[in-house]
C-alpha cells in the first residue's frame, strides 16, 4: 500500500510562493498549488479556510525573504545594507517584489512587518540608535519611500540604462543627504511634528495581525 503524502501549511505556503513567483500573485489558486506540490486541492483546503488566507501567508513568506535579503553584508554600512537588499531582492524575484508592496495590498499589510522589523533593527545601528525614535522612524520612511521608487523601477524595466551599481550609488548618496539631516537635530515644524507623531502613534513594533 502506498503511504499517503502529508503536507504541512509551510509546505502549502512554500509551494504558494513558488506559484506566484512564477506567474505573480493572479496566478495564486488552490488548484495551481496543488500542481506544484503534485497534490490534489485537498491538502490546500484542509489547511486554509480560502485563497485569501493563503495569500496572506504567502505574502508574510515573502516579507520574511525580502527581510533575509536586507541581512547581507553587501557593504560595511549595515544601513545601505538594508536599501541595496530590497533592490537586490527587487532584481532578482520582481513578481515576489510585486506582490507585496504593488498588488493587492489590502490582503496583507507586509509593508508595516518588515518596517517593524527594520525600525527594530535601527536601534543598534551605530549613529543611528543615537538618535530618538522619531527621527529614526522619520528616517526609515523616507528612505523606505526612496528605495521602493527605485525598486519599483527595477521591477518594470525602467532602469535599464542604470547598471545596478548605478542604482547603488544614487540610493547611496540620498541616504547620506538624508543621515546627515537627521544627525543635524532638525528644528522641525508643526506639520512636520504632526507628521512623525502620526508615525509615533502607528508603533511598528506592535504590527496588528502579527503571530
Amino acid at each position: 500500500m502506498v503511504r499517503k503524502t502529508v503536507f504541512t501549511r509551510q509546505d502549502i505556503v512554500q509551494a504558494g510562493v513558488q506559484v506566484v513567483e512564477n506567474e505573480e500573485l493572479s496566478g495564486l489558486s488552490a488548484r495551481r498549488v496543488a500542481d506544484e506540490m503534485g497534490a490534489s486541492t485537498a491538502p490546500v483546503y484542509s489547511n486554509f479556510a480560502n485563497m485569501d488566507e493563503l495569500a496572506i501567508a504567502v505574502k508574510r513568506m515573502v516579507a520574511e525573504e525580502l527581510l533575509e535579503f536586507t541581512q547581507r553584508d553587501y557593504t560595511a554600512d549595515r544601513f545601505l545594507n538594508i536599501g541595496i537588499g530590497v533592490l537586490e531582492f527587487a532584481r532578482q524575484k520582481p513578481s515576489l517584489y510585486r506582490a507585496i508592496f504593488l498588488q493587492d495590498s489590502s490582503k496583507c499589510e507586509a509593508g508595516p512587518r518588515v518596517m517593524a522589523q527594520l525600525a527594530s533593527r535601527m536601534e543598534g545601528m551605530a549613529g543611528l540608535g543615537e538618535l530618538p525614535q522619531s527621527e529614526r522612524l522619520m528616517l526609515l520612511h523616507q528612505m523606505s519611500i526612496f528605495t521602493h521608487g527605485l525598486a519599483a523601477r527595477i521591477c518594470s524595466g525602467m532602469v535599464k540604462h542604470f547598471t545596478f551599481e548605478d542604482l547603488i550609488l544614487i540610493l547611496e548618496d540620498a541616504g547620506a543627504g538624508m543621515i546627515h539631516y537627521a544627525m543635524s537635530q532638525p528644528e522641525r515644524s508643526a506639520n512636520h511634528q504632526a507628521l512623525i507623531q502620526s508615525l509615533m502613534d502607528e508603533n511598528p513594533k506592535e504590527v496588528a495581525g502579527d503571530e
